[in-house]
């Protein structure tokens, strides 16, 4: 592995870990459906970070099911933060406050 891509990976869960911490920080002070929302979508974010490094590494391999020729577990880590992300920005359109 290349000191640049080892660079990238520590600025990568660096950078996630302060995001969680102040997405928890932010639902521990404001509970709304949007910010639960976004909270998930950062977690899970975050832990995709970690799958595509634990990946690259070679400690983790795609297993299970494949979709298109894509893992489902690749696939879901791909598509739920982004499903989160979307319904917390939704809700936070349409809510009436």
């Amino acid at each position: 592995m290349l000191d640049s891509e080892i660079l990238l990976h520590c600025v990568r869960l660096i950078l996630g870990g302060l995001c969680a911490f102040a997405a928890i920080a932010l639902c521990a002070k404001k509970r709304s459906a949007s910010v639960i929302c976004l909270l998930t979508f950062t977690l899970t974010h975050y832990a995709r970070s970690v799958y595509k490094i634990l990946c690259d590494l070679g400690i983790v391999t795609d297993f299970g099911p494949a979709v298109f020729g894509v893992s489902a577990v690749a696939l879901a880590f791909e598509a739920v933060p982004l499903l989160f992300l979307f319904l917390g920005l939704a809700i936070a359109i349409f809510s009436k406050k």
